[in-house]
């Protein structure tokens, strides 16, 4: 198949090209910076997508990947405007005249902004997202406007360059500092490895255009999310457990799984320890 992506140079990027090369595709694709992935099924363009639309000239791919964009919270708003409007909308004239065969955008949890409720499911309600989960949602609603698409709006993705809680988790085990975390059900992330496996199924199935939340296939604690990683890591940091109730809530992947069940948080936790040992994505 030929695949085209956006957001190669991320490391969500990286992991949906190599894992799609490793199995034969042809990706062509693109970021401001190059992705430094010398292989020769892979073709990368250098384009600023926020500024312009992208000439593909007679490239028509069968799969579209949309994942360029900015994902870390607490920037300034312009950024998120210009990283995930302007982008998605760019990216949408680059395709006015051609066939889309099959489009996927990697969205974000956050769009559901205050979520108060326990089980986090695809028609939730939405209530006050941030400018980011707001700037995500803009972006689903351009790329409907335009033609099918399958958006998966995605948890935490853990990997070879991840980053937020997981990350700094890591961090505080690898120096062998103490942690202290707030004890609640969790099932929020997932592994970058998979995405290319989701998006292959879905692009078999008869779906042209829906929504699907992702996140691992079971529940754990989150004392045993930072356990487990101690274990794997030979970390002595001391773990202490806050008394105090933290507000969260897990994920409801129910809907994706009639199409493709995610791997269990154990195995996420396995996989992304050996990375972190061996300084290797991990390419299924």
């Amino acid at each position: 198949m030929k695949i085209f992506v956006t957001g190669a140079s991320s490391y969500v990027g990286k992991y949906v090209i190599l894992n799609f090369l490793s199995k034969g595709h042809n990706v062509l694709s693109t970021s401001r910076t190059s992705p430094k992935i010398n292989q020769t099924n892979h073709k990368w363009i250098k384009h600023d997508l926020s500024k312009k639309p992208i000439d593909l000239k007679k490239f028509e791919p069968d799969i579209i990947i949309h994942l360029a964009g900015l994902a870390w919270m607490n920037r300034p708003s312009e950024g998120y405007i210009r990283s995930n409007i302007l982008v998605t909308s760019n990216l949408v004239k680059s395709f006015k005249n051609k066939k889309v065969k099959s489009f996927f955008y990697f969205s974000s949890r956050d769009i559901y902004g205050e979520f108060k409720g326990s089980t986090l499911k695809e028609n939730s309600i939405i209530d006050n997202p941030s400018i980011y989960g707001l700037s995500k949602l803009i972006a689903e609603k351009i790329i409907l406007d335009k033609f099918p698409a399958i958006i998966l709006r995605l948890p935490s993705i853990i990997g070879l360059g991840t980053h937020g809680w997981i990350n700094s988790v890591v961090y505080k085990l690898k120096k062998n500092k103490e942690i202290t975390l707030s004890n609640y059900k969790f099932n929020n992330f997932m592994h970058a490895s998979e995405l290319p496996n989701i998006v292959f199924k879905l692009s078999k199935s008869k779906i042209k255009s829906d929504i699907f939340l992702v996140a691992c296939s079971n529940i754990v604690q989150s004392k045993d999310v930072v356990k487990s990683l101690k274990n794997y890591l030979n970390s002595s940091s001391n773990i202490k457990v806050n008394k105090n109730k933290n507000s969260s809530y897990i994920i409801s992947s129910k809907k994706l799984n009639h199409y493709y069940k995610t791997i269990k948080v154990e195995d996420v936790l396995k996989i992304f320890s050996i990375e972190l040992k061996n300084g290797k994505m991990f390419i299924k």
